[in-house]
């Protein structure tokens, strides 16, 4: 084996690694559960690279201690390499459901392989069973050692699984690029599976976390810091393919009734929270098929697929229930009231007339709730 080409291998993967570290510290603006885990995960995978170095400069040199320093670093790499695939799956369903309630659910029995395998670590020191040190500190591989790279695989599989789901059935924006972080995974650990002496599996994966770090930050770009709904940019976006297309779609713009008294009465923390407000009850509310928009300050549009306009008066009621159940639970100091506007996109007119008219519509509304309000 090449033990300088190992070293700079690895050096690579610690070096992209701590500029992926102060880059996301620099830019990351909430301080999520996912975030933490994602830190951690960059931080297994810096220690692994050097633990790995360490072990192919020690394989095979028999001075004092060495033989101790082979077994544990290399102890040390298959607990690292379990851990870090069960953290994937764990990082991939905080980032898609945002749901800590889902860890407990799932993720406690999801675990106990990741345990297990751990655990059987340690009397592999004595019984090897696992690999070996032989006489002359040289590692070997034994046949049931192959479940830790197997057990890597499962779990990849497993957030492949998890997304795939999310997705299925949704107009979600695909933003998680699970692949850019398998695709490097499964090339280099297959590689370093079948040609031992070749260092691969760490650095690769430190690709692949940069990589999905790089990808993911199209997320803050079309994502609504606020309200967690998407933004104007995403909106953009999908009209502009939905125009590309030709494609049959309706929408629904949300204008929220007398918000600024909301802000001059209660002040613009509470406005900021009848916002949130809004965007959960549009999200209950839509068809799975849609997006929800934070289009300007207190307006939302919501794209959808609709044949007619019966369609969208079925999401109007669905959106109205919605508001009449946050109402009546009296959650907060004020009550919610939107003004709707409706239109259809038939895939000949142009994405001006059909965003005017649901404006249009939804201004004929809001003119007639304030003037009642002023009689």
């Amino acid at each position: 084996m090449n033990l300088q080409a190992i070293t700079v291998t690895n050096l690579i993967g610690v070096t992209i690694l701590f500029v992926l570290l102060i880059s996301s510290y620099l830019v990351r603006q909430r301080k999520q559960l996912s975030d933490r885990v994602f830190s951690a995960m960059i931080g297994i995978t810096i220690a692994a690279c050097l633990g790995e170095t360490v072990a192919f400069w020690v394989d095979g040199k028999t001075f004092t201690g060495a033989t101790a320093i082979t077994s544990v670093t290399n102890t040390v790499l298959y607990a690292m390499n379990i851990s870090l695939s069960f953290m994937w799956c764990v990082y991939v369903d905080l980032r898609l459901y945002k749901q800590k309630s889902r860890l407990k659910k799932y993720y406690t029995r999801l675990a106990i392989p990741s345990v297990l395998l751990i655990l059987a670590l340690i009397p592999n020191l004595k019984w090897g069973y696992l690999f070996t040190i032989d006489e002359n500190n040289v590692y070997h591989r034994q046949p049931l050692g192959y479940i830790y790279f197997f057990s890597v695989f499962l779990y990849l599989g497993l957030s492949v699984a998890v997304r795939y789901r999310y997705y299925k059935g949704s107009q979600k924006a695909r933003f998680f690029p699970i692949w850019m972080f398998i695709t490097p995974i499964i090339i280099g650990s297959t590689t370093q599976l079948l040609f031992y002496g070749i260092s691969l599996v760490w650095c690769s994966i430190a690709i692949a976390l940069a990589g999905t770090y790089m990808s993911l930050q199209n997320e803050l770009s079309y994502i609504d810091p606020l309200t967690q709904l998407y933004n104007r940019n995403y909106l953009d976006h999908i009209l502009s393919d939905i125009s590309c297309r030709g494609a049959q779609v309706g929408g629904i713009m949300i204008d929220i009734d007398f918000f600024k008294s909301i802000n001059d009465m209660y002040g613009h923390s509470t406005g900021d929270k009848a916002l949130i407000n809004a965007a959960e009850i549009i999200r209950s509310a839509k068809p799975s098929k849609s997006v929800a928009v934070r289009f300007a300050g207190d307006e939302f549009i919501i794209i959808s697929e609709a044949d007619s306009e019966f369609d969208l008066l079925n999401i109007e009621k669905s959106i109205r229930n919605q508001l009449s159940k946050f109402n009546s639970e009296d959650r907060s100091d004020y009550q919610l009231s939107f003004s709707i506007g409706k239109s259809l996109f038939s895939g000949t007119d142009t994405i001006d007339k059909f965003l005017n008219e649901m404006d249009d519509n939804m201004y004929t509304e809001k003119r007639k709730k304030h003037c009642r309000s002023t009689a």
